[in-house]
């Protein structure tokens, strides 16, 4: 049985590239259609500007796209197309629930090049990406609860979620 590379987001975001599209051309025809049929149709052309949400989301999607892919075979995981590590050195994990969308923040380091995200919600992550990381979970190198830091001066786990508290937060809250 051979297993192919599990992916935990994607490397291009086609889907919030599509909704938007979506968006901008169907305010830019809706509006139109109104304003042709108002009082006021020289305004028509002032809704072109609609059909300015597809380009300014487009390239901003693109440049705060966050993705992960996991070999099962390896056990190995790329974070945003860099080398790939095992999974014992992703030690951060953030939890956060805003407006009926939760979302597990895991990477290998502060910046976010090193993170990524699976999230529940209309346009979260498919329910197998939020399987695996259930999954996966108990392989990483998440900080346990009452673990103690070598360095007494360092912050390097202080704002990091434990183990047990990503793992919770995951069966909880991405169903």
């Amino acid at each position: 049985m051979t297993m192919t590379v599990v992916r935990l987001g994607r490397p291009t975001p086609w889907r919030g590239i599509i909704v938007s599209l979506i968006m901008g051309v169907g305010a830019t025809a809706v509006g139109s259609v109104f304003a042709l049929f108002s009082s006021h149709p020289e305004n028509t052309p002032l809704l072109l500007l609609f059909l300015l949400i597809p380009v300014i989301v487009t390239p901003l999607l693109i440049v705060l796209n966050q993705y992960a892919e996991f070999d099962p075979q390896t056990g190995l995981i790329r974070i945003n197309g860099a080398p790939p590590v095992p999974l014992s050195r992703i030690d951060r994990a953030r939890t956060m629930t805003f407006r009926g969308v939760s979302t597990l923040d895991l990477g290998i380091g502060p910046t976010r090049k090193e993170r990524f995200i699976v999230a529940n919600g209309p346009f979260g992550s498919p329910r197998i990406e939020r399987d695996w990381v259930r999954h996966l979970l108990p392989y990483t190198g998440l900080p346990r609860r009452g673990h103690v830091l070598g360095d007494a001066f360092s912050t390097r786990h202080l704002r990091s979620a434990t183990l047990e508290d990503a793992t919770v937060f995951a069966h909880e809250w991405l169903k």
